[in-house]
């Protein structure tokens, strides 16, 4: 993450993290909009799919993966399936993670 004081005011970091949490905080109170439940989960959907393209693109992975969370919270799925959802992909991530990690690498001589 390029969040370098020198390269980037300290805003800069903040404003690229703080959809996560503001997401976050709006599906906590998406129960409470009644008949507008929908339109407001399919926006929040929508932001976060935005977002993660946008981290996407600057190469920031790590914040896109912190998305994705927020995507399936967001989700119309049970409760149970979200969970899983979300386990499986922890699991998939660190399987990536220590499939790169460990690769073998050609000594240098």
């Amino acid at each position: 993450m390029n969040c370098n004081p020198k390269m980037f005011p300290i805003d800069g970091c903040v404003m690229r993290w703080a959809p996560i949490p503001v997401l976050m905080a709006a599906s906590m109170f998406s129960y409470a909009a009644a008949k507008y439940e929908p339109f407001l989960v399919a926006v929040a959907i929508g932001a976060a799919l935005g977002f993660i393209y946008q981290a996407v693109r600057s190469r920031e992975y790590t914040r896109a993966a912190g998305l994705v969370v927020v995507v399936v919270a967001f989700s119309p799925l049970y409760l149970a399936l979200k969970i899983f959802l979300t386990m499986g992909l922890v699991c998939i991530t660190t399987l990536a993670l220590f499939v790169s990690t460990f690769r073998r690498r050609p000594l240098a001589i």
